[in-house]
């Protein structure tokens, strides 16, 4: 029974011999030295100075003048022009419909005959040295000359006439139908000028450039708008700043001015009333500021440059944000800035550049 046992167990110990024999002669492997990863990063160098600042607004074109043009006197209208239709242009002192005149060529004869008469009537009183009844007769004169300058204004009246260059925008008569004065019968919007309410931002504000210069010319904008895949553009002014604030979205307005919108010859397409455009210029310029990229910007307050192969932390002043970009002042010329945003930034950590 003891021969048994004994028999294993020397077994298991020549195994344990040999294995012990085999990891002993097994050769000590290499050991790996650990590797510091720097990180890469993009930088640019600087340089600031003037930075011009990129306004962009939109905004509807509106005529600079609109009027209700009503009827100065009563009648039937017997006649309008066939190119007095709404959304049509008319030309400045065209006529554009006409009252039957009739009842005012009566008035006017017979204010005609009424001063004649008292014409006369001071030629008598006067022959007959009569001082006392001259007076009255001199004042008999005077009113029917100006009963008779009125049938001659309310003649005239029966005549509606376009007071300047204008689309008719509302047309409320036509022929046979009877107008009392007072009673409206169209609406005209201007084509001399056409005018664009651009709304700005309080902080835009203090950059825009606007109002005649004392050569006089004026600032200047493109306008723009799209039709389809086409895309016009016109030519503006910055004519004024409204001096006050829209009370509910607390937005400022600067007006541009476009002359003669509707006029081929001098724009490329006409610039109708109504249209939305957009608009981008450029604004007072920011001195001794550098243009970067917002992801450049930490927290609205700081930037990383590279110094001698590692980060360092600037404050900077964020004088505007634009679209993709942020202008700041506080960096001087030659500061290698840091465009990368690593998942970890710190004071002092070291960076390789790209190349």
């Amino acid at each position: 029974m003891f021969k048994n046992v004994v028999l294993p167990l020397a077994v298991v110990a020549i195994a344990a011999a040999v294995s012990l024999a085999i990891i002993s002669s097994r050769p000590e492997l290499p050991r790996r030295e650990s590797i510091e990863v720097v990180p890469l990063v993009e930088v640019v160098t600087v340089q600031p100075g003037p930075v011009a600042v990129t306004i962009e607004s939109r905004g509807i074109v509106t005529p600079r003048r609109s009027i209700d043009l009503v009827s100065e006197v009563s009648g039937r209208v017997d006649w309008v022009d066939s190119g007095f239709l709404q959304g049509e242009a008319v030309s400045e002192g065209q006529l554009l419909l006409r009252i039957d005149p009739i009842d005012y060529e009566v008035a006017l004869s017979t204010a005609e005959a009424s001063l004649a008469s008292a014409e006369l009537a001071l030629a008598e009183v006067k022959a007959l040295v009569k001082k006392a009844a001259i007076a009255e007769a001199q004042a008999g004169v005077t009113a029917a000359r100006d009963r008779l300058r009125q049938a001659k204004v309310d003649l005239a009246n029966t005549e509606i006439r376009a007071p300047f260059n204008a689309v008719v925008d509302i047309k409320q008569v036509d022929v046979g139908q009877y107008v009392t004065a007072g009673s409206s019968l169209m609406k005209l919007l201007s084509t001399d000028v056409a005018e664009v309410r651009l709304p700005l931002l309080a902080s835009d504000v203090p950059y825009v450039d606007y109002g005649q210069y004392d050569d006089g010319t004026w600032p200047q904008i493109m306008l723009t708008a799209s039709f389809g895949n086409i895309k016009h553009s016109w030519r503006a002014r910055l004519a004024r700043l409204e001096r006050r604030v829209d009370e509910e979205t607390r937005v400022f307005f600067v007006v541009a001015q476009v002359d003669e919108p509707y006029s081929r010859s001098l724009h490329s397409h006409i610039l109708a009333l109504g249209l939305f455009v957009e608009a981008s210029f450029a604004g007072i310029a920011i001195d001794d500021a550098v243009k970067i990229p917002r992801s450049a910007l930490h927290q609205s307050s700081y930037v990383y440059l590279v110094e001698n192969g590692s980060l360092q932390r600037r404050e900077v002043t964020l004088r505007r944000r634009e679209s993709d970009s942020v202008i700041v002042s506080g960096l001087e010329a030659g500061d290698l800035l840091v465009l990368t945003r690593l998942d970890l930034m710190v004071d002092g950590m070291p960076v390789r550049m790209l190349d």
